[in-house]
């Protein structure tokens, strides 16, 4: 063994820490070292990613990244710091102190700056957002008519709802003087009754997005008295002014969807709720029907109950008045008994059944001798016929003949 020794052979030890000595120089601290992110990612709090350049690349590290900027993917930068050799792993890396963008990330640094100042002024407050209307009916688009964006927006608006009115207004939406013309536009149109405004514009790169970051544009939008829906790039792009607009949509289709009511859903949901109020209408109807004929039942049940105590009651009467009527009908029997029985006793027939004759000539009755002569025809009627005879002689009580000798 000891054969395949020199007195040249080290371990891997004392070789890394060679290594490390000769990265102690002063040669490699307070290096600033420019290139591009790639593979970045942050764990409990520290960055690990790649600096590159077109012909090389080196570790990097950065001890409490939130102290400094936050790099992205893709993003120039310069890092200031050192280099350091991991003794255990033989491994080399540059610890960056500070990451400073270059590019868009000072672009992007900028904006944060402009953000938070904004954001201490209150600008973003959600105190001051104004609620959508859930009805709109007349929408402006503020945009450029030559993207996609306007298209997706009418076609989502129009598959929801074929009554609203949509409006466009053309502006550029990127380019120096983009802030400027779309800020104009928003306050000719403030006053002139629309429900809401979408400012929208597709997806880019942060430079392309740099009008959507304007402080005269953020500070416009929030003096606006119509409600403000912001549609600006993708889902994860977030603008400045998708912090100061009334709602944010994650893309020009969501803003759409957003500010269109469902017009066939509210139809459909109507007629529902014209057909439960039917059938609540049905439903009282037959509970106040049902009322009605149990009280007609028993206001019938009450009646007939009333018309058989009247009806007992006038029975009563009639058989009061029945028994009264028999009682003077009675005594009026009697009454007329007795004069039938005196005008019998008087009666003529039964004075001729006693013998005696009614006597009668030239049609009257004959009650004095005198009123006859002789030759006179008579008739005699008694009890059980007539005579008809001629009268020879008349002698009156005093003896004398009527005309013969008087």
């Amino acid at each position: 063994m000891q054969n395949l020794f020199s007195d040249k052979t080290i371990t891997v030890t004392e070789l890394n820490a060679t290594i490390g000595g000769c990265f102690e120089s002063p040669l490699f601290h307070g290096l600033e070292v420019f290139g591009e992110v790639s593979g970045i990612r942050v764990v409990n709090g520290h960055a690990y990613f790649t600096l590159k350049d077109e012909k090389a690349e080196i570790a990097c590290t950065c001890f409490g990244v939130a102290r400094t900027y936050r790099p992205k993917d893709g993003e120039s930068v310069v890092l200031r710091g050192g280099l350091d050799f991991y003794q255990k792993k033989g491994k080399l890396s540059l610890v960056a102190n500070t990451i400073t963008p270059v590019g868009a990330g000072a672009l992007a640094l900028a904006f944060e700056r402009l953000k938070k100042q904004l954001e201490a002024e209150g600008l973003f407050d959600a105190k001051y957002k104004k609620p959508v209307p859930a009805y709109a009916s007349d929408i402006l688009v503020v945009t450029s008519k030559t993207g996609a964006v306007i298209r997706d927006i009418v076609t989502t608006v129009r598959r929801k709802n074929p009554l609203v009115d949509i409006t466009v207004r053309d502006v550029r939406v990127q380019g120096e003087g983009a802030a400027h013309e779309i800020s104009s536009v928003l306050k000719r149109v403030d006053g002139l009754g629309y429900d809401v405004i979408i400012v929208a514009r597709g997806g880019g790169s942060l430079e392309d997005l740099a009008p959507f970051y304007d402080e005269e544009l953020v500070r416009t939008v929030f003096a606006m008295k119509t409600p403000v829906v912001s549609a600006i790039g993708h889902e994860t792009d977030f603008s400045l002014l998708d912090f100061v607009a009334d709602a944010r949509a994650a893309t020009p289709t969501a803003a759409g969807e957003l500010v269109a009511y469902d017009y066939y859903a509210l139809v459909d949901s109507l007629k529902r709720a014209d057909e439960r109020m039917l059938r609540s209408v049905r439903t009282m109807y037959s509970g106040k029907r049902n009322r009605l004929r149990a009280a007609c039942i028993k206001v019938s049940a009450d009646a007939a109950s009333l018309y058989d105590r009247r009806m007992n009651g006038v029975r009563r009467l009639v058989e009061r008045a029945h028994a009264l009527a028999e009682q003077k009908a009675q005594a009026a029997t009697g009454r007329a008994e007795k004069a039938v029985g005196m005008l019998d006793a008087l009666s003529p027939l039964k004075i001729l059944a006693r013998g005696y004759f009614s006597v009668r000539a030239a049609g009257a009755t004959v009650t004095s001798v005198r009123s006859l002569r002789a030759g006179d025809e008579i008739e005699a009627r008694g009890a059980d016929g007539t005579v008809r005879a001629s009268v020879k002689e008349i002698i009156a009580d005093d003896g004398r003949p009527n005309g013969a000798g008087a």
